[in-house]
């Protein structure tokens, strides 16, 4: 199981498209799950294909979840090791309420502690894009938490 924040409800089970950049798009088919380090616009058609989203890194402010909410389809995002635990065309299951995937062969599971590291360090090498996502998560969580 990967964690993550979901940025868009509901849960769906479908295969898994690894896609590292524009020249990947042909590759998701109709209903297949879009994982992703992250997404800009120039991703968007992918998302009325897709099934669901999940990337490594992203918040509720970042494009993934906006353009997510907007199709209506589950997205977890700010996984900060989606692309490289989750193989193409394995089978998972998204689920946006819990933000969680889970893994048809889910291996080890990552721990919360390694999870906080693992996104730091990826913020820390993102994008702005991705850190205000990320940022905004934090304010989001902290204000939950008062």
């Amino acid at each position: 199981m990967l964690t993550g924040i979901g940025a868009s409800a509901g849960r769906v089970t479908a295969i898994a498209r690894v896609l590292s950049g524009p020249a990947d798009f042909a590759r998701l088919h109709p209903g297949e799950v879009l994982v992703a380090t992250i997404t800009t616009p120039a991703w968007t058609s992918l998302f009325a294909r897709a099934g669901a989203v999940v990337t490594d890194i992203g918040g509720p402010l970042s494009h993934s979840s906006i353009v997510a909410r907007e199709y209506g389809i589950p997205a977890v995002l700010g996984t900060a090791v989606a692309t490289r635990r989750i193989t193409d065309g394995q089978e998972i299951t998204v689920d946006g309420d819990q933000g969680r995937v889970y893994l048809a062969d889910p291996g080890a599971a990552i721990s919360p502690v390694a999870h906080r590291r693992l996104n730091r360090w990826l913020i820390t090498g993102g994008s702005v894009a991705a850190a205000a996502g990320t940022v905004a998560a934090v304010v989001v969580r902290h204000r939950r938490h008062r």
